[in-house]
């Protein structure tokens, strides 16, 4: 059995810290909290320390952070009922906000980017599923899903196929695929492993739920 030993403990947030995410392409660590902001950490010296901080893009708690597959976008869900999205910028070696993605009527509770970066799935205490097509630089609606009946806890995309996950307190797994230009629910899980995986939902379940609908 693998023995977990406990290596740091990173300070620096102002009250809860909601959420962390680690790049996909260095060695850095986004977490998210109450206190409206982002802080990227890195290792410097043997030591974390906290190398940039992201403020002034939502204004209530941060409830969710994470990375684009190509490790230079960052979205954020918030309570404030937006999506933010931080770019990383070469030139200056800085985080500039990029876009803040409106229409959820309530709490913003989870994003997720898809495998190519293509779209961005938000989810929602007002009971829906937004997908975000990423066009160049801008982020463009591609469909608002509301098959839910209750708050919508988590998205998350199938690592090698195009699917989409939803959670919900409604005890359902709902699953998306694409038809034409459009995303529509292909199917609906129940029961109480739904309850179960509701706060672990992996990709591991999902490759399980997934082979029904592509194999």
């Amino acid at each position: 059995m693998v023995k977990l030993v406990l290596d740091a403990t990173l300070t620096g947030h102002k009250g809860q810290v909601w959420s962390v995410d680690w790049s996909p392409t260095s060695k850095t660590i986004a977490s998210s909290g109450q206190d409206k902001t982002v802080k990227l950490w890195r290792q410097e010296g043997g030591k974390w320390v906290c190398v940039t901080t992201l403020e002034g893009g939502n204004t209530r708690t941060i409830r969710q952070v994470a990375w684009s597959p190509c490790g230079n976008r960052i979205a954020t869900a918030s309570f404030d009922s937006t999506t933010c999205i931080w770019e990383y910028e070469p030139d200056t070696s800085t985080w500039d906000l990029a876009a803040t993605l409106e229409g959820h009527e309530n709490e913003v509770k989870s994003v997720s980017w898809s495998r190519d970066g293509d779209y961005l799935a938000s989810c929602s205490r007002d009971k829906s599923v937004w997908v975000w097509e990423v066009v160049e630089d801008d982020y463009e609606c591609a469909s608002v899903l509301q098959v839910h009946t209750q708050d919508v806890k988590k998205v998350v995309w199938h690592p090698t196929d195009p699917l989409l996950f939803s959670v919900s307190y409604d005890d359902t797994i709902k699953v998306y695929k694409e038809f034409g230009d459009d995303w529509e629910c292909a199917d609906s899980l129940t029961g109480l492993f739904v309850r179960l995986c509701a706060d672990s939902l992996t990709g591991l379940f999902v490759r399980l739920c997934a082979d029904s609908l592509t194999g």
